[in-house]
């Protein structure tokens, strides 16, 4: 026996505005939401024109689907604004479906849905994405300035050739000790090219600290440079010295020989450095076997940097002229590494742009939460055991923090849609990799990153998107990254499943989809991984 349907339980059960038209576009019926949100009476709608009743207009609204549902005999669907009772200006999804008597469309049923949060939402990204936009361009200003200066620097050879003149003039009695000068400047020249073709500080500090012991004839030198948020001195370059020297020596500014230089600004020689008062660390220093010690300030425009110390393992006197050639080549240091810790503030404050947008993006999404940490981690362990360089590791650290960027242009309601995805919804979802290639493509110092997030859902079998590469023509990265990917969304919660994986259940879905889904080398030492770290504890700590 059929149950007996009641419909006007199920009209008045509907959470959306519902009102009935005929041709000449007058309400005939409406329900009570309609009077709740426009605050009319029934006498005040009935048989009176829509755009007079809610726009309160004596013409027909350009935005109105229903005249051409009239002739179509097609639902129509449109977004429309019109003032609630309390005056505010309200956005409204119509959905206008025809009626039909003796094949002709007599009526149309309007239905509309307040999305009005959703249009905000909407108008919000937009402009989160225009200020970054406007962001992106200043940046490049400023990069574009910083190239200006790296030229004007080159002008430096200049004063290169007047210290020859000085050194040559100085030394001009020294027969024996001419070519060795000659020497010394070519180092001195190979800094001011570091300015030009280098931004690594911790290159340009090693280097440098290779070349001070090259122009002194020392055994050992260290390059240290002022922490201004802790106060202390960090040694970023060295040469000749055991790693207990050069890591278990902290000082702040004040402290031992490198902080006396560092907070008078002078350059001092002590001739016999194991009985110096001023020592901060006698133990260390005994062990490692230093007599004498030159130390000269790193400046730039007056402000000290830091500082160089040539150490000599034999006993050894610093003269006044060693001393003005190190100091000399201190004034050419300090331009580069002034030129190099700008360029790390501005690659630290792009990343940062858009590392805080991934973090918007995993703010919208609850189930995503901490999942760009975890899976750059992921990959990053990965990366080690196939023996990867620190130059591969820091891209790929890179790509992972950004790799979900692109997902900002998927609406809310796909992203978190507990169902499967339409057609339309899952063409949207696997554009992301490439609007976030698009993103990060202003980004000098990404883009070796770049394809690396473009190609993250690409399959081994060539089934993945965007753009189906397979095998080997997928970056190695990108492979690494699509493996993490895949089991840190198998083992977290997502609208659209019961329960997530176990991680020995993601495991076996990797190991039966390698070589399909995945690169079998990669799955199988991804796999390895993970199960040894289980036994020592979790692969990543809890975010």
């Amino acid at each position: 026996m059929r149950a007996k349907i009641d419909t006007q339980k199920i009209v008045k059960g509907i959470d959306a505005g519902l009102y009935l038209l005929n041709r000449n576009l007058r309400i005939l019926w409406a329900n009570k939401i309609i009077f709740n949100w426009f605050s009319f009476k029934e006498k005040d709608l009935c048989r009176k024109h829509c755009y007079k009743i809610f726009k309160q207009s004596r013409r027909i609204c350009k935005a109105c689907c229903i005249p051409e549902v009239f002739k179509t005999s097609q639902t129509k669907k449109t977004v429309i604004a019109y003032p609630t009772k309390e005056g505010e200006k309200h956005y409204f999804q119509l959905v206008a479906s025809p009626i039909k008597e003796n094949n002709k469309v007599s009526y149309v049923l309007g239905f509309l849905q307040d999305i009005s949060k959703t249009v905000k939402k909407d108008k919000d990204r937009l402009k989160l994405i225009n200020k970054l936009k406007y962001m992106y361009q200043q940046l490049l200003v400023a990069n574009k300035r910083l190239e200006k200066d790296i030229g004007k620097l080159k002008t430096l050879n200049k004063n290169t050739k007047v210290l020859k003149a000085f050194l040559e003039n100085r030394y001009r009695k020294k027969i024996k000790e001419a070519n060795r000068l000659k020497e010394e400047l070519k180092d001195i020249i190979k800094v001011t090219g570091v300015v030009s073709i280098g931004s690594d500080l911790k290159k340009i500090c090693t280097l440098v600290a290779r070349l001070a012991c090259k122009i002194l004839h020392t055994q050992g030198c260290t390059l240290r440079l002022v922490d201004k948020e802790q106060g202390i001195l960090v040694v970023k370059g060295g040469c000749g010295l055991s790693r207990g020297f050069l890591n278990k020596t902290p000082l702040k500014i004040g402290e031992g020989l490198n902080g006396y230089v560092v907070k008078t600004g002078r350059p001092i020689i002590v001739d016999d450095v194991k009985n110096d008062r001023r020592i901060k660390y006698p133990t260390i220093v005994k062990k490692e076997n230093v007599c004498s010690a030159l130390c000269v300030p790193i400046k730039f425009k007056g402000k000290v940097l830091g500082v160089i110390s040539a150490y000599s393992k034999t006993p050894r006197h610093f003269s006044e002229e060693e001393m003005r050639l190190l100091t000399a080549f201190a004034s050419q240091v300090a331009i580069a590494i002034k030129e190099a810790q700008d360029y790390e503030d501005i690659h630290m404050n792009y990343f940062n742009t858009i590392h805080a947008l991934v973090l918007a993006v995993e703010a919208r999404d609850p189930y995503t939460r901490g999942h760009t940490e975890r899976v750059t981690q992921y990959a990053i362990e990965v990366a080690r055991a196939l023996k990867m360089p620190a130059e591969e590791l820091e891209i790929l650290r890179y790509a992972g923090e950004v790799h979900d960027v692109g997902k900002i242009s998927i609406p809310d309601f796909i992203l978190n849609k507990p169902g499967k995805l339409t057609p339309t919804e899952k063409a949207q979802v696997e554009l992301h990799p490439i609007r976030g290639a698009e993103m990060l493509e202003p980004l000098e110092f990404l883009k070796p990153a770049i394809p690396i997030v473009r190609h993250h859902h690409e399959r081994y079998d060539g089934a993945g998107y965007p753009d189906g590469l397979k095998r080997e023509r997928i970056p190695i990265l990108s492979r690494i990254l699509a493996c993490a990917d895949a089991f840190d969304a198998m083992t977290s919660d997502r609208p659209y499943r019961t329960r997530r994986l176990t991680l020995e259940e993601a495991l076996r879905e990797i190991e039966n989809n390698s070589g399909s889904q995945f690169d079998p080398n990669i799955a199988h030492l991804f796999i390895r991984i993970t199960r040894r770290s289980r036994r020592k504890g979790p692969l990543v700590k809890s975010i």
